[in-house]
């Protein structure tokens, strides 16, 4: 199963040099909006992809569909998170089972 990560460029050429092999950037701008949108949707029914990571920002703006498969997880850009330390550690838990300790 493939992890797929989108957001800005920063955040995704992070996760680039971390491995990851497919990632997609967005701009801020109506088009990237709606190709942020398609894409999602697309990744939702590929048969091989089993993690998506999306950035808070771009979540918020494409509305991401509630689905039960793949998992959809989403995680802060370069300008930090909206839910702050305590909720992000709680989702990585619940997500992949381990406990982030600081």
């Amino acid at each position: 199963m493939k992890i797929v990560v989108m957001g800005d460029k920063d955040t995704v050429l992070g996760f680039k040099l971390a491995g990851v092999h497919e990632t997609y950037a967005f701009g801020e701008n109506d088009l990237d909006t709606e190709r942020a949108k398609n894409k999602i949707n697309e990744l939702i029914d590929k048969q091989d992809v089993g993690i998506i990571l999306i950035t808070e920002r771009l979540a918020r703006r494409i509305e991401v569909p509630t689905v039960t498969f793949p998992i959809i997880l989403q995680i802060p850009d370069k300008t930090g998170s909206r839910f702050g330390e305590e909720q992000l550690k709680e989702i990585v838990r619940k997500a992949i089972g381990v406990e982030l300790k600081r």
